[in-house]
């Protein structure tokens, strides 16, 4: 599929697909979200019980089912790699909470020079520190873990860089 896709969890959920912001319905952000997070194949069950913990396995693998078609006519199905046990965002998808997560890192574990952190890794940082929370709003169960650890990263990098 042409053009490529990236993903946005901090601050407003956003989907991209060369440039083009993707209208996705509420569903199709989750299921977005949750592979983004995982950053590796998930099992497909797990997936379902993460997303729709309270129906029956068999219908919540419908409802995934269901979701992943529904990406299809809206251009998005190429955001994904499945098959018969896994999904998984394809390669070459950006997700920008990973590159934050990264410079985060980078900018505390002392890669960058104690007292001055270097500048390229500030200018691409800032802006991102700028957008807020992961998932702001969310309060799904299935992205609480990765959200708290975000906030801490976030309040400490910016905290270096006061």
């Amino acid at each position: 599929m042409p053009g490529r896709f990236s993903v946005t969890l901090i601050g407003e959920f956003r989907v991209h697909h060369g440039g083009r912001l993707v209208d996705l319905p509420p569903s199709c952000q989750k299921v977005i979200a949750l592979a983004a997070l995982a950053g590796r194949p998930v099992h497909r069950l797990w997936a379902c019980s993460q997303l729709w913990p309270d129906i029956p396995s068999a219908s919540a693998s419908a409802r995934l089912r269901t979701t992943l078609w529904r990406l299809r006519p809206m251009g998005a199905d190429g955001l994904f790699s499945v098959d018969a046990k896994s999904l998984s965002l394809a390669a070459g998808v950006h997700v920008d909470w990973r590159r934050a997560v990264e410079l985060c890192e980078s900018l505390l574990d002392g890669r960058a020079t104690p007292g001055r952190p270097d500048a390229d890794v500030v200018d691409e940082l800032l802006p991102i520190l700028q957008r807020g929370a992961l998932l702001d709003g969310w309060t799904d169960h299935w992205n609480a873990g990765e959200r708290t650890r975000y906030h801490g990263l976030r309040l400490s990098a910016l905290g270096r860089l006061a």
